[in-house]
C-alpha cells in the first residue's frame, strides 16, 4: 500500500524551501516531504562562483541551516530522483520504484543546461556551471593555470569567468550576440562590465559562435573523452583550451510535468495562484511559466528572487490560503569584479513606443529607466545600486510616475517625491517590515 503525503515538494532549492516555509506557517501538522536528486541540503546556487574562487565555504553555501528540515517537520529525501508523477492517481514514483500518494504536489524541479549540437562536442568531457557539484568538479580540475574556454556570456558564463579570472585560469569567453550579458543589460552597462573583465585579463570574443570542436588527448578521462581541445569559430579562427565550460543557457525540466499530462509551453503553465492545469499540482521557480507583471502574459523567469517569491505563494495556496502571487518579472542583482549591477524588466525596448531616460555620472555610475505611458517597465543601475529597490518596486506595482518622472534617476530620489498619501503608506509598510525582520 502506497504511503500518503499531504504535501509533496519535488525540488530542494529556493522555490521548494520557500514553499515549505509558507506551508508550515499555515499548517503546523500536515506532513511535508521534499524530494531532491542532489545529495546536498538546500544551498544558494548564486554562490557557486564564490565557492570556486575561494570566497565562500560549505557553511556559507547553505540557504538554510542544517537544522531547518527537522525544526520545520520536513522529511528530506535527498539523492532521491522522482521518475514519474501521476495526476490521476495523485502519486509519484521514485527511481527505485517506490510509490507514494500526495494531496498537494509542488513541481519546483528547476532547469537543466541547454547544450547546443556542436560537431565534436560529444568527444569532449565538458563542464556545466549551475550546481554545487559543477563547482566542485571545476575546482578539482584547476591545476597549472589551465586555458578555459567558456561558451556563452550570459549570467552563468560570466559568473564562471569571474570565479576564474583572479589567477585561477586563462579565460576566454565566446558569445554569439554582439555583447556580454545581452538579455540582462543594455549596450552601456554591458560595456562597463566588459571593461572590468578586460582589465582582469579575460578575453571576450563577441558576435560569433563555435562551429566545431576537436578533442585532444583522447581517453584521459577514462571514458574515451578528452578535456582539452580546439574550438573553431565562424570566421575560421581557432581557440585552444584545456577545459571547456558550456554556459549557453538553461531549459526548464519538464519531464515530470509531461508524464503527469500537465499543460506546458516553454515551462509548466501556472496561473496567478501558481496552480497548474491540475488543481492539486503547483509549479514554481525556473520550471514555471507564470504571469509576468511587465509583459502581462505568462513567462519563464529563471532567476533566484522569482523562484523564492513563487515558492512562497505556491506554498500558501497549497495550504489553502487562496492568495494570488503578485507576479514576477526578470530581475538581476549581481556583482562582477567589484562592479554592482541591477537590472529589472524590459531593458532593451523592441521599438520606438517606449520612453528611455538615462544618466551617466562623473563617478562612472550609470542609471536607466524604460517607460511606456508613464509606467516604468524596465531599469538598470550599474556602479551604484543604492535606492534601486524603489525603482524595482515601482515596476512591480505598475505605478504611474508622471508626476516625478524627471527625478527618477537622481541620486537623491526617494519616497519624498511621491504624493503624500502614497509616501506615508510606503513609510508605514517599510517600518512594519523592518520591525518584523528584527523580531
Amino acid at each position: 500500500m502506497a504511503r500518503d503525503i499531504r504535501y509533496a515538494v519535488i525540488g530542494n532549492s529556493a522555490a521548494g524551501i520557500n514553499a515549505c516555509e509558507a506551508i508550515r506557517g499555515l499548517d503546523k501538522e500536515g506532513d511535508i516531504a521534499v524530494f531532491s536528486d542532489e545529495h546536498y541540503p538546500a544551498y544558494s546556487r548564486p554562490m557557486i562562483s564564490y565557492l570556486v574562487a575561494g570566497k565562500a565555504d560549505a557553511k556559507k553555501m547553505l540557504y538554510r541551516s542544517r537544522s531547518f528540515y527537522k525544526s520545520h517537520g520536513i522529511e528530506l529525501r535527498s539523492g532521491t530522483r522522482v521518475a514519474k508523477v501521476s495526476a490521476k492517481r495523485h502519486s509519484l514514483t521514485t527511481q527505485t520504484g517506490e510509490t507514494l500518494t500526495w494531496d498537494n504536489l509542488l513541481l519546483a524541479t528547476g532547469s537543466t543546461p541547454f547544450i547546443p549540437p556542436i560537431p565534436g562536442l560529444d568527444d569532449i568531457d565538458y563542464l556545466t556551471f549551475i550546481s554545487w557539484a559543477d563547482a566542485k568538479r571545476l575546482s578539482s580540475l584547476l591545476r597549472g593555470n589551465p586555458r578555459v574556454l567558456i561558451v556563452g556570456a550570459g549570467l552563468i558564463g560570466m559568473k564562471a569567468a569571474e570565479a576564474l579570472a583572479e589567477g585561477l585560469a586563462q579565460v576566454t569567453v565566446v558569445e554569439k550576440m554582439d555583447r556580454i550579458l545581452p538579455l540582462a543589460l543594455d549596450d552601456e552597462a554591458s560595456r562597463m562590465v566588459s571593461d572590468r573583465f578586460g582589465k582582469a585579463g579575460v578575453k571576450l570574443t563577441n558576435g560569433t559562435s563555435v562551429t566545431s570542436l576537436e578533442a585532444e588527448g583522447s581517453g584521459k578521462t577514462g571514458d574515451g573523452k578528452a578535456r582539452a581541445g580546439r574550438a573553431t569559430l565562424e570566421d575560421g579562427s581557432t581557440i585552444d583550451f584545456d577545459l571547456l565550460i558550456m554556459a549557453v543557457g538553461v531549459r526548464p525540466r519538464l519531464e515530470l510535468a509531461t508524464s503527469a499530462g500537465l499543460e506546458t509551453n516553454r515551462g509548466i503553465l501556472a496561473d496567478d495562484y501558481l496552480r497548474t492545469s491540475h488543481r492539486d499540482i503547483f509549479a514554481a521557480g525556473d520550471v514555471a511559466e507564470a504571469p509576468d507583471v511587465v509583459f502581462g502574459e505568462p513567462r519563464v523567469n529563471a532567476l533566484w528572487p522569482n523562484a523564492a517569491l513563487q515558492g512562497k505563494y505556491a506554498g500558501l495556496n497549497m495550504a489553502g490560503a487562496e492568495t494570488p502571487c503578485p507576479g514576477s518579472t526578470s530581475m538581476n542583482s549581481v556583482e562582477f569584479l567589484g562592479l554592482p549591477v541591477l537590472s529589472a524588466g524590459l531593458v532593451n525596448p523592441p521599438d520606438g513606443g517606449y520612453e528611455v531616460i538615462s544618466r551617466r555620472d562623473n563617478e562612472g555610475y550609470y542609471r536607466k529607466a524604460v517607460l511606456r505611458d508613464n509606467i516604468i517597465v524596465g531599469m538598470i543601475t550599474a556602479g551604484q545600486v543604492d535606492r534601486a529597490g524603489i525603482l524595482t518596486s515601482l515596476i512591480q506595482e505598475r505605478a504611474n510616475v508622471r508626476r516625478f518622472k524627471s527625478a527618477l534617476l537622481e541620486e537623491s530620489f526617494s519616497h519624498i517625491y511621491f504624493p503624500k498619501a502614497v509616501r506615508e503608506g510606503r513609510i508605514f509598510e517599510e517600518k512594519v517590515g523592518t520591525d518584523a525582520a528584527r523580531r
